[in-house]
């Protein structure tokens, strides 16, 4: 479980992060458990970098796809959640400090039918996805 100051922190644990962060940025129109299971439970394609991590929506993961799960990646710094529900896709990728995500965030908030959010590391989400 990542906590402040860790240089680190599992794929897993940046997914389940990223997609609670994502249901606070966006409508709610579902609850929060509920929202970051199916957002898991159908990523069909997921491709992880050291700072990044891109995923495509569909049937959910195949076998081989979990062996990224435990995957570690950088936690010093921010992280950057944008997604197109319409187009079935996001991307995490990580920024070296909160001001250069938070000016990334505003320019992609400009586009029509996307969520973009600073992944919140620090707040105590339910291990919904494990």
């Amino acid at each position: 479980m990542y906590k402040p100051g860790d240089d680190k922190l599992e794929v897993r644990e940046l997914l389940v992060k990223a997609f609670a962060s994502a249901w606070e940025a966006g409508d709610k129109a579902v609850d929060r458990d509920t929202y970051i299971n199916s957002s898991i439970n159908v990523i069909d394609s997921l491709q992880v970098g050291p700072e990044m991590i891109y995923g495509e929506e569909g049937q959910g993961l195949l076998d081989d796809e979990l062996d990224h799960l435990p995957d570690m990646l950088r936690a010093d710094g921010a992280w950057v959640y944008y997604a197109v529900p319409a187009e079935n896709y996001f991307i995490l990728t990580w920024m070296e400090d909160a001001e250069k995500a938070a000016a990334k965030v505003n320019s992609l908030k400009d586009e029509d039918d996307s969520l973009a959010c600073i992944v919140e590391l620090t707040q105590e989400w339910t291990r919904a996805a494990e």
